[in-house]
């Protein structure tokens, strides 16, 4: 195989593989909370390829030197905008964080704080019925008819409508990975991570109660980045048509000869 037409088919696949990944992030432009994917690229450097290759041509057309190559796809944790939802259950953070939420088996991690209260007066995600866990580890649960007050540091009060005291529930547990990298998404904002890169959040991160952190997605932003990308593919695309074309002419002359 030519090795331009080898570059320009990796080229094709790489913006395909960035496609997806826009696509994506405009798919969840209005999920709350959620965090946008990048897909990052690199070339593979001269000297690397040439160590312990005494001819200087390394084996293979995807080690040459200036080979393209998709390094990962990273998430961009930068805080999201927080809209204001007027709802006691609603909860969002200001700062680095995340709330510990379970189904049972096993713990997530994620910053959508849309709570509700389940048949037995636990409070549990609004979507997947996941339980809120506190410091301690253990659900949440909120007397009935009570109303429900949260701290800027995650305490959890509730006011007895009879007497109007307050009834302390503990504190939401608001974690912070020790490497942004090791989380790994499960999708519907969830995250999964091992439970020992887990740290308690800083001082610095707050609980906004009555507010809902938006998504991280700018989709003007996006839709740009999908039309560069729909240009770059479309240019390997026609690069790989012209090269292909060129050996075929190539190899008629040869045959005529």
């Amino acid at each position: 195989m030519l090795y331009g037409l080898y570059q320009s088919a990796v080229g094709a696949d790489l913006q395909a593989l960035k496609m997806d990944t826009v696509s994506n992030n405009i798919a969840n432009a209005s999920t709350s909370s959620f965090k946008r994917d990048l897909a990052v690229f690199g070339v593979r450097q001269q000297q690397a390829q040439l160590d312990g290759n005494p001819h200087g041509i390394p084996p293979g057309l995807e080690n040459h030197p200036g080979s393209a190559i998709a390094v990962e796809t990273f998430t961009d944790h930068s805080q999201g905008p927080l809209k204001n939802t007027g709802s006691s259950m609603d909860a969002a953070l200001a700062g680095p964080g995340f709330f510990r939420v379970t189904d049972g088996q096993s713990d997530f991690v994620t910053r959508r704080g849309s709570f509700t209260l389940n048949a037995e007066s636990d409070l549990v995600e609004v979507d997947s019925g996941f339980h809120v866990l506190d410091d301690l580890g253990n659900p949440i649960s909120v007397p009935p008819g009570s109303e429900l007050q949260i701290s800027q540091a995650g305490y959890l009060t509730a006011i007895d409508p009879l007497t109007n005291l307050p009834i302390p529930l503990g504190r939401l547990d608001v974690v912070e990975p020790t490497d942004y990298r090791l989380l790994q998404k499960q999708g519907d904002s969830h995250y999964t991570i091992d439970e020992s890169a887990l740290q308690p959040a800083g001082p610095e991160t707050r609980v906004r109660q009555g507010y809902q952190e938006s998504s991280g997605v700018q989709p003007v932003k996006e839709m740009l980045e999908m039309i560069q990308t729909s240009r770059g593919f479309e240019a390997n695309m026609n690069l790989i048509q012209h090269q292909d074309n060129s050996l075929g002419q190539l190899l008629q002359a040869i045959g005529k000869n």
